[in-house]
Formats: C-alpha cells, structure tokens, sequence
C-alpha cells in the first residue's frame, strides 16, 4: 500500500534521504523495500558516485555467482539514484529504456558507476518541465570498495519530472 505524500513533505523526505545516510536507510525501508533487501549501498558524492550491491543470498544464483536479474534490477536504482541526488530530490523519473551487455560473471559483490553529462542535465532541470535524459551505467566486480574487473555495461534513459507536477 502507498504511503501518500503532500509535495512539500516529499521534497523534505527526499533531501533528508541524500544528506544522512541513517535516513536514507530508513526510508528506503517504507519506500523502497527492494533496495533495502538487496544491500544496496550509496555513496552520494556528486564527484565520485558508487552504488555497491553486496553479495547476499537473495542476490545469487544456485551457482554461486551474482544473478543477472539483481544486477539489472539494481542498475536501475543504482543510476536513478544518482539522478535523484543530481536534481536534490525535487524530481520523480521513471525508467524508459535499459540496454544492459553481461561481460563476465561475478563471485563477489558488485559496484555501479553511473555517468550523466551534469551540464545538459543541469540546463533542463533549469528549463523546469518534463524532460528525459541518457546516461551510461558500469558495472565492476569489487572486493572492499575497490573495482577489480569490468563484468558489464549498459545505457539507461528516464524520462524525469518536478514534483508537484
């Protein structure tokens, strides 16, 4: 059931979410339940944004490596969390397209580099409005915060609009 929000309260949720890291849990225990399952981890710097999904047993397979299904479905939390933090919470988005190419398997925990052209995407959240918006997604086997090898990468594009809209 879907807790309704005023747009002023939501707006407020929202950068409580990006400023403390306790809130942003606790939230996306109501919120979003799939991403506090699966152990997904953000680090909102806007200079060095990482996400790293750890290895979990709801998050492999019956073989032992990292199911394709959460590293795809994380993706797309991974990136639009880093649009979330980029636009400060004051706008809602939707994945429109996912094109995502498995390299290699993974046995460890998984870490996402999302990148976005900040500039073009500062000018049409200026512009206000709907708008959509592309960004490239990489995905790194990694062993305590540091990426090791390459296993996958895709583009993602969302479609994006200011709250109260």
């Amino acid at each position: 059931m879907a807790i309704p929000l005023t747009p002023k309260l939501e707006k407020y949720f929202n950068r409580l979410s990006i400023k403390s890291r306790f809130f942003n849990k606790l939230l996306s225990f109501f919120f979003m339940p799939f991403v506090h399952k699966s152990g997904l981890k953000l680090n909102f710097v806007e200079d060095d944004y990482y996400a790293i999904l750890p290895k979990r047993r709801m998050n492999q397979n019956w073989y032992g490596t990292m199911a394709g299904g959460a590293i795809l479905g994380n993706s797309e939390l991974a990136a639009g969390s880093y649009l979330f933090m980029l636009s400060k919470g004051e706008y809602r988005m939707v994945c429109t397209s996912l094109n995502y190419r498995f390299l290699l398997p993974s046995l460890d925990a998984i870490m996402y580099k999302a990148f976005v052209d900040v500039d073009e995407l500062r000018k049409k959240i200026q512009a206000g409005g709907k708008f959509n918006i592309d960004m490239t997604i990489k995905v790194f086997r990694t062993n305590k915060e540091k990426a090791t090898r390459r296993i996958g990468a895709g583009t993602i594009s969302f479609h994006m609009w200011p709250i109260g809209n």
